[in-house]
C-alpha cells in the first residue's frame, strides 16, 4: 500500500501520524524456518540485510508466522535511526559490512495464517503491537504512532521539525490495507525536498577536477503520459567510490541520443544512458522551468524502478496550517 501525496487535507480527526523512515520499504514474510524481505520492485532483501532476517526468524518462532510491512532503515551503535545514506554500505556490496540496521514494523498483514487486509487499521495496529511489544530497539522494532490531536502528536511533529526528519506520513485509523495501490488513506507530507531521479546520462569530469569517472549526473523523471523529463545535473554529494560504483554501473547502459524530448544543449563529451538506474536527489527548490536548485547526490535506490519516478508536489501552506492542526493537543 502506497500513501499518496498529500493533496488538500481533510479534518485529521480518525487520522494517526507517523514517522516517514528514511530507508527501504520491505514487506517481510516471516516463519520459524524462513524469511523473504520484498522490495517494492520485487527483489529479496532478505541476504543483503541478513541480521534483520535473523531478528525476523527469532520473532516468528515466538509468535507464529507472520507478514509485515516496514522499512530496514540505517542506524549508529546506540540504535538511533540514520539517514538514508547511511545505507549505501549495504546497496551497493553483498554481505553485512559496517552499517547496523533495523527493521522497523509500522504495519501486520497477516499472522498466523490469518490475513489482516480487510481489517482498519486500528485492529492491525492492535496486532503488531501484540506481535511486537514495546520493542523500539533491536533489528527488529516497532514504528511509532500518534492520535493526530494528541500531545504524542505534536511531540511527534516537534521532533521530525527538529531534527529534521525527510517527512511524516497520516493514515485513516479505519481504513483497510490496499496492497498494490496508492491511497489517500496514507498521505505523505514531505519536511524537506528530497526525492528519486532517473539517471539518464552523464558528463565528463571538468579540467583539472580531483576525481574521475564523471562531472555530473543528468537527471529526468516520468510525466503522466510517461515520458522523460529532464530536471537538471547533480555535480556533488559523491564519494570516490560511489564514483567508482556508477562508473561501473552505467558503462553497459549507454545509448546514442538523450531520452527526453526536450532539454537544453548538452555539454561536450555527454554520455547518455538507457534510463534504468535511481537516484535519491536532495535539493533546494524547483526553478519556473523545471531545474533542480541546489541538488545533491544521497545515493542509489535499487528498491524503486525508473518507470515509478514521478515529481512529487511540495507540501501546501494549506497542508501546512493542517500539519500544524495534527499536532496540536486536543
Amino acid at each position: 500500500m502506497l500513501a499518496s501525496p498529500v493533496g488538500n487535507l481533510p479534518p485529521l480527526a480518525g487520522w494517526t501520524i507517523e514517522p516517514k523512515w528514511d530507508g527501504i520499504r520491505v514487506i517481510a514474510v516471516a516463519s520459524p524456518h524462513a524469511v523473504r524481505m520484498w522490495s517494492r520492485n520485487g527483489i529479496d532483501k532478505s541476504t543483503q540485510f541478513a541480521h534483520v532476517a535473523d531478528g525476523l526468524m527469532r520473532l516468528a518462532r515466538k509468535v507464529g508466522a507472520v507478514t509485515l510491512d516496514g522499512e530496514v532503515i540505517a542506524t549508529n551503535r546506540a540504535g538511533t535511526p540514520l539517514r538514508f545514506q547511511a545505507l549505501q554500505s549495504r546497496l551497493i556490496a553483498s554481505g553485512e559490512g559496517a552499517t547496523h540496521t533495523a527493521f522497523v514494523a509500522f504495519d501486520c498483514l497477516a499472522h498466523n495464517g490469518k490475513s489482516l487486509l480487510a481489517r482498519p487499521w486500528t485492529a492491525r495496529r492492535k496486532e503488531l503491537d501484540a506481535v511486537i511489544g514495546s520493542a523500539m530497539r533491536g533489528s527488529v522494532r516497532k514504528g511509532t504512532s500518534y492520535p493526530c490531536g494528541s500531545a504524542g502528536a505534536k511531540r511527534l511533529l516537534d521532533r521530525a521539525v527538529r531534527e529534521g526528519w525527510e517527512g511524516v506520513i497520516v493514515k485513516q485509523m479505519d481504513a483497510p490495507y490496499q496492497p498494490g495501490k496508492r491511497s489517500p488513506a496514507w498521505r505523505k507530507i514531505k519536511l524537506e525536498r528530497e526525492q528519486e531521479f532517473v539517471i539518464c546520462g552523464f558528463t565528463p569530469p571538468t579540467t583539472g577536477a580531483d576525481r574521475d569517472h564523471l562531472g555530473a549526473l543528468i537527471l529526468g523523471y516520468f510525466d503522466n503520459d510517461d515520458r522523460l523529463v529532464y530536471a537538471g545535473k547533480v555535480g556533488t554529494g559523491f564519494t570516490r567510490a560511489m564514483l567508482e560504483i556508477l562508473a561501473k554501473k552505467l558503462e553497459p547502459l549507454p545509448r546514442r541520443s538523450p531520452p527526453f524530448g526536450k532539454m537544453p544543449k548538452a555539454d561536450a563529451g555527454t554520455v547518455w544512458v538507457r534510463p534504468k538506474l535511481v537516484a535519491q536527489i536532495r535539493y533546494n527548490e524547483m526553478t519556473e522551468t523545471g531545474l533542480l536548485r541546489q541538488p545533491s547526490f544521497l545515493g542509489l535506490r535499487d528498491d524503486k524502478d525508473a518507470r515509478d519516478v514521478h515529481l512529487e508536489a511540495d507540501t501546501s501552506s494549506a497542508a501546512l496550517l493542517d500539519i500544524v492542526r495534527c499536532g496540536a493537543s486536543a
